[in-house]
């Protein structure tokens, strides 16, 4: 029922009414500076949006790093209605691979990709990075046992979204430095990239996006975690949630498994500085293990952050809740981890 609330009534109408207005517009034009360099690589978007045929006022440029815009290169080939249908499906065909990550048969993997789309943040983030953040971890945890490998996921799902990378520290409190290899190889080949294709791509970020940043930062609907508690709570506030995040810290440093990477995963979302709807979408397969593997407790944190983004279903909604699903996911983990099958590390 409350699926079927939510969809019908808030997020299929919006998608319908506005079936482009998706974020990977603003990483289309960026991708398409790159290669013709008289377009302008961080305009203001709506003048941008413009002559894509897209309507939406956003009287700012793309926060996104140009790392982000080498992942959509390839459908510059298309125009923008049709390169949108291909990233969709790509980032469909990321949620089916993050379920084969878990050992599920193909059916099942495709099975799961589509319920995922019931939960608000999956939804939304078809248009986005998110599943290839989502990937990249949960296949660097497949291979935590391979470092190199390991670092080269958690790489490739930071280019796009830089706060993939605090899953990094696995493997660096344990010592696995081929982890590190990985992940700096990756993100030196993607430097150059960009150096090649346009060498001023780099330097017009960093000056551009000082100020675009912060006014990011202080948007209404940004839900991000600190920046929430700084708006309610001033420094008390502040202090508490960075309290609150060293222990979740704490609690992924002295975990192995199961545990210590779903608290690093935790721990990119909560550090985010701009936080929407669909940032929370990594968390979804590690709030459901919760659920599954654990007593009461966490299981009914988990449950709770999974049902409170049907309370904010459109990222520009009730923006205090994205907060508040992050800090209740924290609580489920920290639970979680005084579970003896986390403890005793059974969970493969």
């Amino acid at each position: 029922m409350i699926i079927g609330i939510v969809y019908g009534r808030t997020i299929i109408p919006i998608l319908a009414a506005y079936p482009l207005n998706q974020d990977i517009a603003q990483d289309y034009i960026g991708s398409r500076a790159l290669i013709h360099h008289e377009e302008e690589l961080y305009p203001i978007l709506t003048t941008a949006f413009e002559k894509l045929g897209v309507e939406w006022l956003a009287n700012h440029r793309s926060s996104h790093p140009p790392t982000a815009f080498l992942f959509v290169l390839p459908l510059t080939l298309f125009d923008y209605p049709t390169a949108e249908i291909i990233w969709v499906l790509v980032m469909f065909i990321g949620l089916v691979l993050s379920a084969r990550t878990f050992n599920l048969s193909w059916k099942n993997c495709l099975i799961a990709g589509v319920l995922s789309l019931a939960w608000p943040p999956t939804i939304w983030s078809l248009g986005q990075f998110t599943p290839i953040w989502l990937y990249g971890l949960l296949l660097a945890f497949d291979y935590r046992n391979h470092p190199f490998v390991g670092g080269i996921s958690i790489a490739v799902a930071s280019l796009p979204k830089f706060f993939a990378a605090p899953a990094l520290l696995y493997f660096i409190i344990r010592r696995k430095w081929l982890a590190l290899v990985g992940f700096t190889l990756v993100w030196l080949m993607a430097v150059i990239i960009l150096f090649i294709l346009r060498p001023d791509a780099v330097s017009t970020y960093l000056s551009l996006n000082v100020e675009n940043s912060i006014s990011q930062i202080n948007r209404p609907d940004n839900g991000a975690l600190l920046v929430t508690a700084w708006r309610f709570g001033d420094w008390f506030g502040f202090t508490t949630a960075v309290i609150f995040i060293m222990l979740v810290l704490w609690t992924g440093f002295k975990n192995n498994e199961f545990i210590g990477w779903a608290c690093l995963v935790w721990l990119g979302i909560a550090l985010l500085p701009i936080a929407w709807v669909y940032s929370l979408l990594p968390l979804l397969p590690w709030l459901i293990w919760t659920i599954i593997s654990t007593k009461a407790g966490p299981r009914l944190f988990a449950g709770i952050a999974l049902l409170l983004p049907y309370l904010t279903p459109v990222p520009t909604y009730r923006a205090y809740l994205i907060s508040i699903t992050i800090v209740v996911s924290g609580i489920s983990l920290l639970m979680a981890s005084e579970e003896p099958i986390f403890q005793k590390n059974k969970f493969s």
